[in-house]
């Protein structure tokens, strides 16, 4: 059975009014042309769809079937027609990404909300992963974009800075520091220290440790934590002290109190990746969304 949708159509015609002159006048064809067209979807279906007289013309009941039923296929056809074409726009499918925590602390939700309102259709996957998971995962195409922190680009996958924010003081509330407005990076030299292992983000790691000795000391290091929850939650049982980018503050635990860094505290960029080569419209969206909230 070989059926077009303009013949379903000129079927449809032909059944609401019931008279080839009428119909072909509709459809602006003439009624031979018509005549012929009927015959054809007649030939595919293998049977009459129409009792003709010369007095009448009357649906046969496998014609009141296909009127029942072309209706139908009409709509799918043309909602599968939208949504090829939504996809195609990236208005619509699985888009999958990723984000570390600060973002989520942050900018995330802006953005989300951003692409969720202009295209509702487009479904958005969204799990949290440090940026060193998610470069990799970018380069395995199984992410789509991520929220990163502090990164390198590759080969394989392009970083661009969103927003940057000052590194500040992580303090037990009842540290002695906490007391003060600022903290200078001198007073932290004695200090033991709660932060993020080093291969869950090289770049990040090595701005704090960096800053520490561009101040005459290195960190001493006493716990780690996989994620910000974790870090923070050893600060205010008062393992040691931290330094997080500003974002974190957003979060307010108990016990945990956050304090400027005095002088110049360098700034940790938040920034949107996804891969070099990747022609998507939904990552298009994404990205332009995220430069929107950026800029806001």
């Amino acid at each position: 059975m070989d059926v077009e949708l303009r013949q379903l159509r000129v079927f449809l015609t032909v059944a609401s009014e019931l008279h080839f002159s009428r119909a072909a006048a509709r459809l602006h064809v003439s009624q031979p042309a018509l005549s012929q067209q009927i015959r054809t979807l007649e030939k595919a279906l293998g049977t009459p769809l129409f009792d003709r007289t010369s007095r009448a013309t009357e649906l046969t009941p496998a014609g009141r079937v296909l009127l029942d039923a072309a209706p139908r296929v009409l709509f799918e056809a043309e909602r599968a027609r939208t949504r090829v074409a939504q996809a195609a726009e990236g208005a619509s499918g699985l888009l999958v990404v990723g984000s570390v925590g600060t973002a989520l602390a942050s900018i995330a939700p802006r953005i989300l909300r951003t692409v969720r309102a202009r295209y509702p259709d487009l479904q958005m996957q969204v799990s949290q992963h440090d940026t060193a998971a998610q470069m990799v995962a970018l380069a395995e195409e199984r992410l789509d974009v991520g929220l990163v922190r502090a990164a390198a680009p590759t080969t394989a996958v392009t970083v661009e800075e969103l927003v940057a924010e000052p590194l500040v003081a992580v303090l037990p509330g009842d540290h002695p520091l906490a007391r003060h407005d600022t903290v200078d990076a001198g007073d932290l030299a004695g200090e033991a220290f709660v932060l993020w292992p080093r291969p869950l983000g090289s770049e990040f790691f090595d701005i704090l440790t960096g800053y520490c000795r561009d101040h005459g000391f290195s960190p001493r290091i006493v716990a780690e934590g996989a994620d910000i929850e974790t870090q923070l939650s050893l600060v205010a049982a008062g393992i040691g002290v931290s330094l997080q980018p500003s974002y974190y503050a957003n979060l307010r635990p108990p016990g945990v109190e956050f304090r400027p860094l005095s002088g110049d505290a360098p700034a940790v960029a938040l920034q949107v990746a996804w891969r070099r080569r990747d022609r998507s419209a939904a990552v298009r969206h994404f990205v332009e969304a995220a430069r929107v909230c950026a800029a806001g």
